[in-house]
């Protein structure tokens, strides 16, 4: 059975304690719809790998001797894997971030709610000798 809470800051503790979970429902939601859609999304001329049509038409334009045409195919598919790396990092990227973000946020209101929750309060009628130290 639950109990309802009286005090305003345990109330206001348990309504973020279940937004918070909310918030990571969310959270994986995004992650697994939009990192499911972006990863899905990539094609073959994005990832620049050495069977994408677009790196076969490069390499099949080195000219020259053996060792050129190695040293040009070398460098086309070097910069087609960074190329493609870098197109997954920044899916990945867009995919983790907005939710890392807002979950470290939330973790930051609720350390803040825990401290107020849990710090010893004191009567209305004590703050007048507490302010002014009368002794």
């Amino acid at each position: 059975m639950t109990h309802y809470a009286t005090d305003p800051l345990e109330r206001l503790y348990e309504r973020l304690s279940l937004l918070g979970k909310a918030l990571g429902v969310v959270c994986c939601l995004w992650i697994a719809v939009v990192g499911t859609v972006l990863i899905r999304d990539l094609s073959p001329d994005d990832l620049k790998h050495h069977r994408a049509p677009q790196v076969q038409e490069r390499v099949g334009q080195c000219e020259g001797d053996y060792a050129r045409r190695y040293a040009c195919a070398e460098t086309i598919l070097v910069d087609g894997g960074q190329e493609g790396a870098s197109a997954v990092l920044l899916r990945l990227c867009v995919t983790l971030f907005l939710p890392g973000v807002a979950w470290f946020m939330w973790r930051g209101v609720m350390t803040r709610a825990e401290q107020l929750r849990t710090m010893p309060r004191h009567s209305w009628d004590e703050w007048p000798a507490r302010v002014f130290k009368t002794n």
